[in-house]
């Protein structure tokens, strides 16, 4: 069986008139009759009781397969809405990962914001984690997009581009003599201790604050590395240690810390826009042109 055979099929039995099926199908009577006679022989019975004198008529077999064939119908118009809907990145299921500080300005949450408005139909699943893992995930196909911080070097199947620049400061003990001091530089941090997120990599905020210790004079001492900035800010607060933030943090307000900046330095950290390289989703490819058009 063919649509178009049921498409004429169920023109037919609504009409009830070949001249008239044919008007609305834009085809000859012919075509309607060759149509029928298919479907007809597809099915192996008799659809219509027609002659030349008498009127179109279903048969018995034609009434109880019309119901049937106006349900195919239907729901091939509701398949074929919703593969163009798919296909123009309408509907479907979309995994987004972010790193806890692209949340802490908005960003995150903006940007998804924008793709649910344009696309309210798609499914969206998000992931906090960090950018090893991110990247690790985009790569193996079980993330499609990751809001993450910049590194030196990327997987060759993942693609980024910088979405904003956030300027480093240092995280400080609200009560400690560092805060109080009127300016920091790097050599006044020479035998403080650091802590900050580090997942085994040079890369990220331990190669920016190794470039502050160049700066200083001094190599950094670290405690424990942690996984996340809310370990950090705990442990600065409780006087444990020197932290390295991005700029984004002051909305956090924690209380007992002082985010300074740091005199005659500028570090910075870029927050990134990861996919997969070779991309067919559309989907995804909507979301990053949403995300363009905004930068």
């Amino acid at each position: 069986m063919e649509l178009r055979e049921l498409r004429c099929f169920e023109v037919l039995a609504e009409e009830l008139h070949f001249a008239r099926a044919a008007e609305r199908l834009g085809l000859a009577q012919s075509g309607v009759s060759r149509l029928l006679a298919g479907l007809e022989t597809d099915l192996g019975a008799k659809l219509f009781n027609r002659g030349k004198r008498s009127q179109v008529a279903l048969t018995t077999t034609g009434a109880l397969f019309l119901p049937e064939a106006q349900a195919i119908l239907r729901q091939a118009a509701r398949a074929e809405a919703l593969g163009r809907r798919a296909a123009r990145g309408e509907v479907g299921r979309l995994e987004i990962g972010f790193v806890a500080s692209a949340t802490w300005d908005g960003t995150a949450s903006a940007l998804v914001r924008r793709y649910h408005e344009a696309a309210p139909g798609v499914e969206i699943h998000l992931h906090e984690m960090e950018t090893p893992r991110q990247l690790q995930e985009i790569a193996a196909g079980r993330l499609d997009i990751g809001l993450l911080r910049a590194r030196a070097d990327y997987p060759p199947e993942v693609s980024v581009r910088a979405l904003k620049h956030d300027t480093l400061l240092l995280a400080l003990a609200a009560g400690s003599a560092l805060a109080k001091a009127p300016k920091l530089t790097p050599e006044m941090l020479k035998g403080e201790k650091f802590i900050l997120p580090h997942f085994g990599e040079e890369a990220g905020f331990l190669a920016r604050l190794r470039a502050l210790g160049q700066a200083g004079g001094f190599t950094p001492e670290f405690l424990t590395p942690v996984r996340d900035f809310i370990t950090v800010l705990t442990a600065v607060a409780a006087g444990l240690a020197v932290g390295l933030l991005p700029e984004p943090a002051k909305s956090l307000g924690m209380p007992g810390i002082a985010l300074r900046e740091i005199d005659g330095l500028r570090l910075d950290s870029t927050l990134m826009l990861a996919s997969r390289r070779a991309e067919h989703s559309p989907a995804v490819r909507q979301f990053l042109a949403l995300a363009k058009a905004k930068s």
